[in-house]
């Protein structure tokens, strides 16, 4: 029992950690937050005292979140209310477009130390409203219920309109630690030269202009980007996060039957959350390098943070693809980190001050500038598709804070626009913009269709090119009015933790793959 009772408390105080400042926006790309349901109580802000125990209400608006301790007092006040709520009737569910709950990280984090012990089996409303969304559910296996024939919801839709890559190109995937796509906008917070290089390369490639991150942290945005697929489990003993217990089907299984030799390179440590074995042992990587094995000095360079500093992870990078001499086409993955908290800050912008977040990345700009102007000289450039992207968007850090106080209007921390630019072999497509509302589960699927892949898979994204337009919402003006009002009432506790019950049921056990899953393209 007291091991529950700590585990529990632990759980709590994580998730509060996570939460401070970044509950309102995480339903950046599906439209709309959970609250506008059937009932109406998205207006009903601020009545929870009247309602007592069998409603929890909140309102949190842009200047509370840009205030951390008036944000941790509210998400206490949350905490303490979601908690005693009663629940009368556990099997009055009323129906939640899967969409929109994701939408809600006041469920995501404090539903979740509650729900999935158990299979939870969706009914056919549900099922049809996941499907108005994009996703099938329970089309192929009942015991995997996430499992398609197809990475097409409707396989007419797939269209020739779309940059072509041969099987058979390298590709290189560069995910920047918490890169929102405002710091790339120097038009708009006015410090000249802060990311040149990531914007050099933009001009020089195409661009995927409305993508929003669909997860984080780091983990869970890489999981989002290489194997299309949500995951919400967060769990842990002491102050150690378990490994990740099931496996997904990430684009390097896939590349792999191609004989595609697979490589991630990260500056942060091989052992977090079992990472290493994760990518070598569950998803197809040849090789896995990440703090530990990028210099002989790490204990000197990871004094500070959680791994090396950027310029040691892309000297190591160029010097690795120098050395390759293989005759297999290449699927790199890469990591960067100097822009997460505690930051690594390598040089210092004049026009950053002491803000350590704003020099950090500055500092990865200029690592990456380093391998971007290797890369256009190098054997590389002709052959090889180059996407850089974020594995999510800035955290709410006190640095993050501190600056956007200066333009409220831009405030979206933990979910936002995030770069994603796409340089073809040769350049081909230089300065092309693709404006179709996304995110960045939509990567994996959106690599296959140009590639001419199909496949049963997992997937909760689609292409970009094929049919995310008939999904998308656009996401309007979202820097206006940023805020959160809302209630939930036992029915919407007991439909917010069926839905979280269904997605966690299949982390636990493992259901995203059948066991006996392989990979089986067709054309």
């Amino acid at each position: 029992m007291k091991l529950k009772l700590s585990l529990l408390i632990l759980g709590l105080n994580f998730a509060v950690v996570l939460v401070v400042g970044g509950i309102v926006y995480s339903s950046v790309w599906m439209g709309k937050i959970i609250f506008r349901g059937n009932t109406g109580v998205g207006e009903q802000a601020g009545g929870g005292e009247r309602q007592g125990e069998s409603t929890v209400s909140f309102e949190l608006d842009k200047k509370t979140l840009l205030d951390r301790d008036k944000t941790m007092s509210k998400v206490d006040e949350m905490k303490e209310k979601i908690f005693k709520i009663r629940n009368d009737d556990p099997n009055s569910y009323t129906r939640l477009p899967e969409s929109e709950f994701l939408g809600s990280l006041f469920a995501y984090f404090f539903l979740s130390r509650i729900a999935g012990g158990k299979e939870v089996v969706l009914d056919e409303e549900m099922i049809k409203e996941f499907r108005n969304k994009g996703t099938l559910l329970y089309s192929m296996d009942k015991q995997y219920p996430l499992m398609k024939r197809s990475i097409y919801i409707d396989r007419s839709r797939k269209t020739p309109n779309k940059p072509v890559v041969r099987p058979g190109t390298n590709i290189i995937m560069i995910f920047v630690e918490s890169l929102s796509d405002f710091f790339l906008r120097e038009e708009i917070h006015g410090i000249k030269g802060l990311t040149p290089n990531f914007r050099d390369m933009e001009r020089e490639s195409f661009r995927f202009s409305n993508m929003y991150n669909a997860s984080f942290p780091t983990l869970k945005g890489l999981i989002a980007s290489l194997g299309s697929c949500i995951y919400l489990l967060d769990e842990s003993i002491g102050s150690t996060r378990i490994p990740v217990p099931c496996r997904f089907l990430f684009i390097s299984d896939i590349l792999k039957t191609l004989d595609y030799t697979t490589i991630h390179i990260q500056a942060g440590s091989e052992r977090f959350i079992g990472m290493k074995d994760i990518f070598t042992k569950r998803q197809s990587y040849d090789y896995f390098y990440g703090a530990e094995s990028l210099t002989i000095d790490n204990i000197t360079s990871m004094k500070r943070g959680f791994g090396v500093d950027d310029d040691t992870l892309f000297d190591y990078i160029i010097g690795w693809l120098e050395k390759y001499q293989g005759s297999r086409p290449l699927f790199l993955t890469i990591s960067t980190i100097n822009s997460h908290p505690p930051f690594k800050v390598k040089s210092r912008h004049p026009g950053a001050g002491d803000n350590d977040m704003l020099n950090a990345l500055y500092s990865t700009d200029r690592a990456f500038g380093k391998f971007w102007n290797y890369f256009k000289k190098s054997k590389y450039a002709n052959n090889t598709l180059l996407l850089v992207t974020a594995d999510h968007a800035m955290g709410n850090n006190k640095e993050y804070i501190k600056f956007m106080k200066h333009f409220e209007d831009h405030y979206r921390p933990f979910f936002d626009v995030i770069p994603c630019f796409l340089h073809f072999p040769g350049g081909a497509l230089k300065g092309v913009r693709n404006d179709t509302s996304c995110n960045n589960l939509d990567i994996t699927p959106t690599v296959l269709d140009m590639m001419n892949i199909d496949l049963p898979n997992p997937f909760m994204g689609l292409s970009i090119f094929s049919e995310r337009p008939f999904y998308s919402k656009k996401g309007g003006d979202l820097g206006k009015g940023l805020e959160l009002k809302g209630s939930y009432d036992q029915k919407q506790i007991a439909k917010a933790k069926k839905l979280i019950g269904f997605y966690i049921n299949l982390y636990r056990q493992d259901r995203i793959l059948p066991k006996d899953f392989q990979v089986k393209l067709y054309r």
